[in-house]
């Protein structure tokens, strides 16, 4: 058990390491500031200059499967943010469409990754806990198999990163390449953003749900 215990935790403690160098400290920089595009706007031009016009943005509150290769569901909160990581976010996922539609496999299994990582460690937790109960495992038994399955659902995210990287690097070029955003430092504001959400669903989604979130940093008057 010891074993398991170590073999897991290795990996979900490096994920969080990693997560807080690539993506959160840029949140921390740049997240607050404000552009001049919805999340929905973005999401319509990102999706343009990557001929899929016909591709249809729709909101819904409580967005479920909100990406497939023909549609984008975004809630009206993020459609009408215009709050530089919102439209980032949205931005990421309008990439995530486009890489869909280019390879819909290789997209499927960073999806599963991503459930896997909110309902694999969930489903477990309910197993030791009964097991533990009914006597049939000891606790070091219980958080050995619990960590080991942590421990995989990191190695997914890590396997499949490259699809939210490459759907960032998408969107990135589309921000230093067109006229898709007015002002330069927007679309430079923005572009940073979008490579660094690109690293935030690195840590499996029951681990990320205890990560205190990224303060802003203020400038001293």
């Amino acid at each position: 058990m010891k074993f398991l215990l170590m073999c897991g935790i290795f990996p979900v403690i490096a994920s969080v390491l990693l997560r807080k160098f690539f993506c959160d400290r840029v949140l921390k920089q740049k997240s607050d500031s404000v552009v001049s595009m919805t999340g929905a706007q973005f999401a319509r031009a990102v999706l343009d200059q990557g001929k899929a016009k016909e591709v249809e943005v729709d909101e819904k509150k409580r967005p479920f499967l909100p990406i497939s290769p023909d549609r984008l569901v975004i809630s009206p909160s993020l459609a009408n943010s215009k709050r530089a990581q919102d439209v980032a976010s949205v931005g990421l996922l309008a990439g995530l469409v486009l890489v869909a539609r280019q390879q819909e496999k290789v997209f499927g299994w960073r999806k599963w990754a991503v459930k896997f990582g909110w309902a694999g460690p969930a489903f477990t937790i309910a197993i030791v806990i009964f097991g533990a109960l009914s006597k049939s495992f000891t606790v070091g038994m219980a958080l050995g198999i619990l960590f080991a399955v942590l421990g995989i659902a990191s190695v997914a995210l890590w396997l499949t990163l490259p699809v939210e990287r490459e759907a960032a690097k998408k969107v990135a070029h589309y921000l230093e390449e067109t006229n898709i955003v007015a002002r330069s430092s927007e679309a430079e504001d923005l572009a940073d953003l979008v490579k660094a959400l690109a690293w935030q669903r690195l840590v499996p989604g029951c681990v990320e749900w205890l990560i205190p979130k990224p303060k802003k940093i203020t400038q001293a008057s």
